[in-house]
């Protein structure tokens, strides 16, 4: 009797191994009863669907950074009365502006200017412009010099267009007619 009982329990331990490794070896890695993530699963799945949302975000906030900044460059044109002068040392060239008797471009610090055709004069706070070319003030009301290069060195001070057509070359920011 002692053998039978032995021998049943034996065989019920054996069906019952048999049944976990047959149950183990039926499920499948991955799902939820089992959340095993394989490499491949990292590289062709979950790589791929983050690579996927890092683009779209990227290009969602390229679009957003493009409509701001020519949202901030359409405020300055504004806010500088429609002229599309530069930003005061910013501009890496010089612009050309045309004046008509009269006319005057009032300029920030740091502004560059180059009398190249006409006449003109300085005008604002003493000294009015300062002559690099030389190395000498310009008093306001004084005429400026063909070809020599002014710098301001005073905020809101400029030059004035004496004759009909005056062309300069200007770097900087700037106010013009």
């Amino acid at each position: 009797m002692k053998t039978k009982i032995a021998t049943g329990i034996v065989i019920l331990a054996v069906i019952a191994l048999i049944s976990g490794v047959t149950l183990l070896a039926f499920a499948a890695p991955g799902e939820t009863d089992d959340p095993v993530i394989t490499i491949t699963y990292l590289n062709e799945v979950f790589k791929e669907q983050v690579m996927k949302d890092v683009k779209s975000l990227e290009q969602e906030l390229t679009q957003k950074f493009d409509a701001r900044i020519s949202a901030l460059e359409s405020q300055l044109k504004a806010d500088q009365g429609g002229a599309a002068t530069p930003a005061p040392g910013s501009a890496d060239s010089f612009s050309v502006v045309t004046l008509r008797n009269g006319q005057s471009i009032t300029c920030s610090v740091g502004t560059e200017i180059m009398l190249r055709i006409g006449t003109a004069s300085g005008f604002g706070t003493e000294p009015a412009l300062v002559n690099y070319t030389d190395g000498a003030t310009l008093s306001s009301g004084s005429a400026l010099k063909v070809n020599n290069m002014y710098l301001v060195t005073l905020e809101g001070n400029g030059i004035k267009a004496t004759s009909d057509t005056v062309r300069i070359l200007i770097r900087g920011a700037y106010k013009a007619p």
